[in-house]
């Protein structure tokens, strides 16, 4: 009986040490997941924020398409990287390009939800 008692802990031990660490490391390592260099799509963003700033909000229509284009190309590559951290942009690109498109966008309105965007691309777990 002592044996098997043994043979159950040295099992267990080894076991259950492998599965901790990869609960604790591993498993928050692939949370902290980065998407990439977000870099193009930043300056983007800072170019139609930019454009925004002159009053010309028909050019930063235009010129958000071009991060639309970017964005949607590179997603097959980002997502699976980190799942929440993609959905936290698209969504905040989902609403940029919102108030930029709906009937009369107005700088007050377009302006917090560009913000939005460049938070969510500068930090985009949240962390």
């Amino acid at each position: 009986m002592k044996q098997i008692l043994l043979a159950i802990a040295l099992i267990l031990a080894p076991v259950g040490a492998f599965t901790a660490f990869e609960i604790t490391f591993v498993g928050s390592a692939q949370a902290d997941a980065s998407l990439g260099d977000l870099s193009p799509m930043k300056a983007i963003i800072a170019d139609v924020q930019k454009i925004v700033a002159t009053g010309d909000l028909a050019a930063a229509a235009t010129r958000i398409t071009d991060f639309e284009t970017a964005w949607d190309d590179a997603e097959a590559g980002m997502r699976p990287l980190n799942p929440d951290a993609w959905t936290k942009i698209d969504d905040a690109s989902d609403a940029a390009l919102k108030s930029l498109r709906k009937g009369k966008p107005t700088a007050d309105v377009v302006n917090p939800a560009l913000a939005a965007l460049m938070g969510a691309l500068d930090n985009p777990t949240g962390k």
